[in-house]
């Protein structure tokens, strides 16, 4: 038996720019950021300027749990982004406008109540430019149900075309078809400053905005950023910018937003800042780690990523980095600090060494013949000669045991290859 489809229900988000905190930001690039956010809700969204995205949220009822939940989840979303806009659901995308733009935030979910609904609705709603406003009132049409007792090739020919096929979409009568919303390949976003900020403190609040939107696109697209650049606008001055960069690809704005902020700390602006972009030139695939009933030794992977992640942002990635072997078998030479992208080398596993290693070896007295620190040393095994570095004026030839004194303490000691008398501490083990 084959599954039934959901039916069509769409959600209309028509931004009031008015009191849109964004006012003076292009049209489009308002639509795109809300319809980019939109992705996190449904797959189906088509943008229609200057201030309606539609969202078709009939296959994302069962998912979040009805209607209610949806328009909760848009609600707060829009909140989070800092527009204001009114919201209308129906079973087509313009009588779903319609009812945003009536101030009808109920759900209407079929075509003969969306008609009811519609009789009494003024005729400006569906077009408010000047030239369809004259039309209407010299013709004394006020509601949307004077305009359907009227002949249709009569309004087609007074009103327009375009007024009456967009009345008819509204009704279900003819079909719309619906450009849609491609997921976006790389995000940017951009806020202009309520005042100029002095301080990177001020940026914070803006950065947030931006934030939420890049993360609720990250995860409707099941994508992740490893790279990003925050921009500050300046009224005189040239931009400053500011590079972030991850481990691995991560969509998590509370982490991504606590990089930004080490990063913002480590800078002083030139003058006040006036706007602030956020830009990520590559949205790539994002693969979740399984998570594991118990904790292995080390503590979470991902919290130690997001603590070398945090300390680059804050020191600089030139004094961050990690230790890694090298293919010497000279101790003092044995290991080297590499770059955090700098993958480790592998080489082959050596014999069992002392977790403390002394920056120089340390001459030991000897009482006949027997090698004493804190009390006489009982080796316990070696020698393991090492030889090497003639190549690069370091030569070694040592043989080097595992001693332990009264106290019970292992050490790591050497005896220089041709001096017999010479001993020396250079490791301790735990």
């Amino acid at each position: 038996m084959q599954a039934r489809s959901s039916a069509p229900l769409w959600l209309a988000v028509v931004s009031l720019d008015s009191l849109n905190p964004q006012a003076g930001a292009d049209d489009w690039e308002r639509l795109q950021q809300i319809g980019h956010w939109a992705f996190a809700v449904t797959h189906q969204i088509s943008l229609e300027p200057p201030d309606t995205v539609f969202l078709e949220v009939g296959g994302s009822l069962r998912l979040f749990g009805g209607y209610e939940a949806v328009d909760q989840r848009v609600r707060d979303g829009l909140e989070a982004l800092g527009f204001q806009a009114a919201r209308g659901a129906a079973p087509t995308p313009q009588g779903a406008r319609l009812l945003a733009r009536a101030n009808h935030p109920e759900p209407i979910r079929s075509l003969p109540a969306l008609r009811r609904r519609l009789l009494p609705l003024p005729c400006h709603l569906l077009d408010d430019t000047p030239e369809a406003l004259q039309r209407l009132q010299s013709l004394e049409l006020h509601t949307i149900g004077d305009c359907l007792r009227m002949p249709r090739g009569g309004l087609r020919r007074r009103i327009g075309v375009h007024w009456v096929r967009r009345l008819e979409q509204a009704l279900g009568e003819r079909a719309d078809p619906r450009c849609p919303l491609s997921p976006p390949q790389e995000y940017t976003a951009r806020l202009e400053l309520p005042d100029r900020a002095a301080s990177t403190r001020g940026i914070h609040f803006a950065l947030q905005r931006l934030l939420c939107g890049l993360s609720a696109t990250l995860r409707g697209t099941d994508s992740g950023i490893q790279q990003a650049e925050l921009v500050l606008e300046h009224h005189r001055s040239p931009e400053t910018r500011l590079s972030l960069g991850f481990l691995r690809p991560t969509r998590d704005a509370e982490h991504i937003g606590s990089v930004a902020h080490h990063r913002l700390e480590r800078i002083r602006l030139p003058e006040p800042a006036v706007a602030i972009r956020l830009r990520a030139d590559q949205l790539l695939p994002y693969h979740a780690e399984s998570g594991q009933l118990f904790t292995g030794p080390g503590g979470n992977p991902d919290e130690l990523q997001r603590l070398t992640e945090r300390l680059v942002a804050r020191l600089g990635p030139e004094r961050v980095g990690h230790l890694t072997a090298t293919p010497d078998p000279r101790p003092e030479r044995a290991w080297s600090r590499q770059p955090l992208h700098q993958a480790p080398l592998a080489v082959p596993a050596l014999l069992p060494r002392p977790a403390w290693l002394l920056p120089r070896p340390r001459p030991l007295s000897v009482h006949s013949g027997v090698p004493f620190w804190r009390g006489p040393l009982h080796l316990l095994a070696g020698p393991e000669r090492i030889e090497s570095g003639w190549w690069d004026g370091g030569d070694t030839r040592r043989d080097y045991y595992i001693a332990r004194n009264p106290g019970g303490s292992r050490l790591w000691i050497f005896q220089e290859h041709g001096r017999s008398s010479a001993w020396h501490l250079h490791g301790l083990y735990g």
